[in-house]
């Protein structure tokens, strides 16, 4: 894909496919008047910023009475002249117009997240936030929502360009004394260098704090259920979900493989997994289902140990091992038994209320964050970018300690700027922005 035909005009849908009220069509370039002109058969000039009604032509023929907005160059999304052709839903009108554009040579098909890609081209936005859009797109979380929403309006971005503006100043004051004194610099101001390269490790090493907090909330939580067979998990499942997902029956063994749905517990999206129970089997198939089990509690991070009587904790050592866990008594309407951080009842919904009290504790430990708001959100691509200018910036520091000279210095500072500008605003590196862009939708 090349992103970079800019003097094209691009269009595509913005509204998912199917049936509905409205679709919204967006074109996107330089100088669109004339196409604005040509399909509302309009004498005129647009008028920026408006929203009128008007048939929308093509070669003569009508193909749609719509809502057409304006935008006009540089106050838009992408920057550039931007229409939005508000049609009738249903897949047939939008695409006919969309097709009958192209065919006419008006317009041609956007690439995916090319539009973003264009706001980030013409400086709308930086990388970040660029990324951050598709993400609040992807979003199934209010924590998530909320944390690309603050990386949207540049919260992460400003981070990163106070140390980008810190290491530029660095590295401007290492040159200009190089200039002045090619005897290099005296143990004073090595010392004073050494605590500015520090302060930047100091606030990467702050952002870098972030990375399981970033991953909980981009992948969730795995939550698996667990115990011996009929004990109550699948019944459990079921009610944490709402409705009948799993399986219930009286006869043991009914759940031979793992089941999986997700939902929102605190903010956070949660994978709650209903398993196969827990016990010595010949049958293949049971040992299958049972090994799932085994594999599923390795990359759970919190389990939910289902027993009936006090005899069924015995099997904790071999379950959780040295996982978090919340020990449930189950079917408390005709069990009783200490032990148990809490009993349940999933047929009336007893205990139900404080296992969801206990279980957002567990999540906050999992989460390992006391304070939200202080949190980044954090993708994977930038915590490599990041890390690597851990690495530089201590290599840096070393370097100034073992008293290296000062050019080499410059260049290593020179180096710790391109990795941040790799960051937000990648020079010349064509891979980065395919990658990126790639994978948003078409028409964002």
């Amino acid at each position: 894909m090349n992103y970079l035909h800019t003097e094209d005009v691009i269009i595509a849908q913005c509204t998912s496919g199917g049936l509905g009220a409205i679709n919204v069509i967006r074109v996107s370039g330089q100088a669109l008047e004339g196409i604005y002109k040509k399909i509302t058969k309009t004498r005129k000039n647009p008028i920026a910023n408006t929203i009128l009604q008007k048939n929308i032509y093509i070669n003569n023929t009508l193909l749609d009475h719509c809502l057409v907005s304006y935008f006009k160059s540089p106050n838009s999304f992408t920057g550039e002249d931007v229409l939005e052709i508000n049609c009738h839903g249903g897949d047939y009108i939008s695409q006919n117009i969309i097709t009958c554009l192209c065919d006419a040579k008006l317009t041609r098909h956007a690439l995916p997240g090319e539009f973003t890609f264009r706001s980030y081209y013409n400086g709308k936005i930086d990388l970040i936030q660029a990324e951050s859009i598709n993400d609040l797109i992807k979003s199934e979380t209010n924590i998530f929502a909320n944390k690309s929403m603050e990386n949207m309006t540049g919260r992460l971005s400003d981070e990163i360009k106070k140390i980008k503006e810190n290491a530029q100043g660095i590295t401007a004051n290492v040159e200009y004394d190089l200039d002045l004194n090619e005897n290099e610099f005296d143990n004073a101001n090595n010392k004073l260098l050494s605590i500015k390269v520090e302060s930047m490790v100091s606030r990467l090493m702050k952002l870098n704090e972030s990375t399981l907090f970033s991953n909980i909330i981009r992948r969730g939580i795995r939550i698996v259920l667990a115990g011996k067979p009929n004990v109550g998990k699948s019944s459990l499942f079921n009610h944490l979900l709402g409705y009948g997902r799993s399986i219930v029956s009286e006869t043991a063994g009914t759940t031979r493989d793992t089941i999986e749905a997700v939902l929102e517990i605190s903010g956070y999206r949660v994978k709650i997994i209903d398993t196969a129970g827990y016990w010595e089997s010949d049958n293949q198939i049971e040992m299958m289902g049972i090994k799932k089990m085994e594999e599923e509690i390795l990359e759970s991070d919190i389990i939910l140990f289902l027993g009936e009587k006090i005899d069924d904790l015995d099997l904790l050592r071999n379950v959780v091992k040295d996982k978090i866990y919340i020990k449930i008594l189950s079917k408390c309407d005709i069990n009783k038994s200490n032990g148990y951080d809490v009993g349940v009842c999933s047929l009336n919904g007893d205990g139900m209320a404080d296992l969801l009290t206990i279980l957002s504790t567990k999540i906050h430990e999992v989460s390992n964050t006391k304070n939200i708001a202080a949190e980044y959100y954090i993708n994977k691509r930038q915590q490599g970018a990041i890390n690597s200018l851990i690495i530089s910036g201590n290599n840096i520091l070393n370097q100034i300690k073992n008293n290296v000279s000062h050019d080499i210095i410059a260049d290593l500072l020179h180096g710790f700027i391109d990795i941040l500008n790799e960051i937000v605003n990648p020079i010349n590196k064509e891979d980065i922005i395919n990658e990126i862009f790639s994978t948003f939708c078409v028409g964002k």
